[in-house]
């Protein structure tokens, strides 16, 4: 007689029970001494047996299961139209069981999930952007009145007053940047004189008051509607030059034009932003040759790479302010939060 075949862990023959194969060693499994139901074949991708799941040699894995209550087919994994569910119609009678449910109860439409829809509505009234929507889980919503302790409203004021001298402290930096343009622009009409402008070494204090003086608004003025009038001259000639030319053409001429711009500036208009007169005009600028002048030696590139890491470093300061101010709103949000939800209560967030 011959010997019958013997499966599974119960090592027992074939009995025409519901069996489940091994995807890693090909061996049969009963459903019910592996735990598994027939039921649930369907939603299975790879089976591995308890040997082999112990062996390492693989593990079950599980098809995504549509999301419809009461379905036990598989979503739309595969292909181009995948999906939650396992039919298009399951995923519009997904939608209206949660509409019916949230809409039983207007005052209290959104009760499973533990918040009402005026506390719902104020909280995606509280954002301004799609950032700020993610966010709203990492951190209790700001209530209407958050705790801020004296320690915290004391900070808060220090780093507003900071805040405001680095901004001040920003647009003196620009002014200086524009001003470093000028003086460079002039150097280069001057040609071969050095053109050093001792203005850019003033400390901070010399140069913030010399940016509010009347002298200083009226050049720094000037200096910006000069620059305004170079940019429009330097496009026109561009245009200009470049019309009925080839792509190439063009390009090659547009960009000798700018050059020419540039370099056919008069001096005299160029002196002229900042003074009536040539001594007005000079009377901070170092007129040695340039190649004599070794005391302000590639001074254009220093003074702009200066006031570069200024700004830079202002902007670090402003970054480091505004989070620190943000946690301490955040710590106040939290205390508020549990105070308010010590007794039962909620949080509601300003509308």
């Amino acid at each position: 007689m011959p010997q019958q075949q013997l499966y599974c862990i119960c090592r027992k023959p074939d009995t025409g029970q519901w069996m489940i194969a091994c995807d890693f060693c090909d061996d049969w499994y009963h459903g019910s001494c592996v735990s598994i139901r027939e039921s649930q074949s369907h939603l299975i991708e790879t089976y591995a047996c308890p040997s082999c799941t112990s062996k390492r040699l693989g593990t079950t894995t599980w098809k995504r299961k549509c999301r419809l209550p009461g379905c036990d087919n598989p979503a739309l994994v595969d292909g181009d139209k995948k999906s939650k569910f396992c039919a298009p119609e399951h995923g519009v009678a997904w939608f209206k069981l949660n509409i019916e449910a949230h809409s039983k109860d207007t005052d209290d439409g959104l009760r499973n999930a533990g918040i009402s829809v005026s506390e719902l509505s104020a909280i995606l009234y509280s954002v301004s952007n799609v950032r700020e929507f993610k966010r709203l889980g990492n951190f209790p919503p700001t209530p209407s009145s958050p705790t801020l302790t004296p320690e915290d409203q004391r900070r808060l004021s220090m780093l507003n007053g900071q805040k405001t001298e680095i901004e001040k402290r920003l647009k003196y930096i620009e002014h200086k940047a524009r001003y470093i343009e000028y003086a460079k622009l002039r150097a280069t009409a001057q040609k071969t004189l050095c053109g050093f402008d001792r203005k850019l070494v003033w400390d901070d204090a010399e140069w913030a008051e010399w940016c509010d003086s009347d002298e200083g608004a009226r050049i720094l003025d000037r200096i910006r509607e000069f620059k305004k009038t170079q940019d429009e001259q330097k496009n026109g000639a561009s245009a200009d030059d470049g019309a009925g030319a080839g792509n190439g053409e063009k390009r090659k001429r547009g960009r000798k034009a700018k050059q020419q711009v540039t370099v056919q500036l008069d001096l005299q208009d160029i002196l002229n932003v900042v003074g009536n007169s040539d001594d007005d005009a000079v009377e901070d600028v170092c007129m040695l040759e340039r190649r004599r002048c070794s005391r302000h030696a590639s001074w254009q590139h220093i003074r702009a790479e200066e006031v570069e890491l200024d700004e830079r470093v202002c902007r670090d300061a402003l970054v480091k302010i505004e989070r620190e101010e943000q946690a301490i709103r955040q710590r106040a949000a939290i205390r508020s939060f549990k105070d308010s939800t010590k007794d039962g209560g909620r949080c509601i967030v300003a509308n």
